[in-house]
């Protein structure tokens, strides 16, 4: 497994990490332990989580994982956002519906549109204090790798009574760093120097390279951690089936497949190489997209060789109509 040196911590993790956001709603726990055992086997040792993940079960989930082992695993959680009220009816059939959407997988999309989407929480300091409390409990651990504070608003990554709670929590040694996890104009105030934050979570694809952004004003003391890889995946398999000398290119580099599997890998390579030094975040509930993951980052071609690309796929975009994307459910 290739390694990222997060400096905040002074510590060398996988490049790849595992997002939990569907660990205990649409996996359950049982299948999500073997899925975070599997990871791990493979030298995935960073894992992202949230109070809001999973309606609620994803921390305590990781927390029954990691016991044993979690002086050689990292966690990064969140602060912002709960978890939806799950309805009566719902609570009662999750168990089935999580076995018929394993059984019928293309009914996950509809599924999710019945789940009601987790709510942003405003931030303040006894909420930090609180939420980080409440997280320590439920993964079974006495400190926090990464907190993060979870789509914050700028007014809030700035506030002065958020900042003194987080860095008491670094103080006291319940976190170890703290983080935002948001949109681009979020990350860019959280690379402020004056501020506590050294990790900073966006999505990043072609069509959206945030990294880029923030690398041009970060520091080499900031890590980067990305996601949303697949969230695109319509999007470019539109475009590469409307500008066939794209995908005549992709392949000559050496993608094959048909037009999804060319783009899902070109996807994954991109994030990998625009982000070398920091870590890529993940859904690997299925052995095969851990495999996948794990062939991509072992032989993926550099920024050079993809720039090239992306510059005649974003130019070919700019001349025509726009196409609407939809995200992926895998990530």
């Amino acid at each position: 497994m290739k390694q990222a040196c997060v400096k905040a911590l002074g510590i060398n993790v996988s490049r790849i990490g595992f997002g939990c956001a569907s660990l205990g709603s649409r996996v359950g726990p049982r299948k999500g332990l073997a899925a975070l055992g599997r990871a791990y086997d493979a030298g995935v040792t960073w894992y992202d989580v949230a109070p809001s993940y999973g309606d609620g079960m994803a921390e305590s989930i990781w927390g029954e994982f990691a016991s044993g082992k979690r002086d050689r695993v990292f966690v990064c959680t969140k602060v912002g956002m709960r978890p939806a009220p799950p309805l009566i009816v719902m609570r009662m059939l999750k168990p089935l519906s999580q076995s018929v959407i394993a059984t019928v997988p293309v009914l996950r999309k509809h599924a999710s549109k019945v789940r009601q989407a987790p709510s942003k929480v405003p931030l303040s300091a006894e909420l930090i204090t609180t939420s980080v409390e409440e997280s320590l409990q439920r993964l079974r651990t006495d400190y926090i790798d990464v907190l993060a504070l979870h789509r914050p608003a700028v007014e809030e990554a700035v506030r002065e009574d958020i900042i003194l709670a987080l860095e008491r929590l670094v103080r006291d040694g319940k976190a170890r760093a703290v983080s935002i996890a948001g949109d681009l104009e979020a990350g860019m105030r959280g690379l402020d120097e004056s501020l506590p934050y050294r990790l900073v979570q966006v999505a990043n694809t072609p069509f959206e390279p945030n990294v880029d952004s923030l690398r041009e004003r970060a520091t080499p003391s900031r890590t980067f951690v990305t996601h949303g890889t697949f969230s695109c995946l319509d999007q470019l398999v539109a475009h590469l089936n409307a500008q066939q000398q794209i995908a005549s290119a992709l392949h000559d580099y050496g993608y094959r497949g048909n037009l999804t599997e060319i783009a899902t890998a070109f996807l994954a390579d991109y994030a990998f190489a625009t982000n070398p030094a920091g870590i890529t975040l993940f859904s690997m509930f299925q052995r095969e997209h851990l495999d996948f993951n794990l062939r991509r980052l072992g032989n993926h071609p550099t920024r050079k060789q993809l720039d090239p690309i992306v510059a005649a796929l974003v130019e070919g975009m700019r001349r025509a109509d726009p196409v609407p994307s939809s995200p992926l459910s895998r990530n």
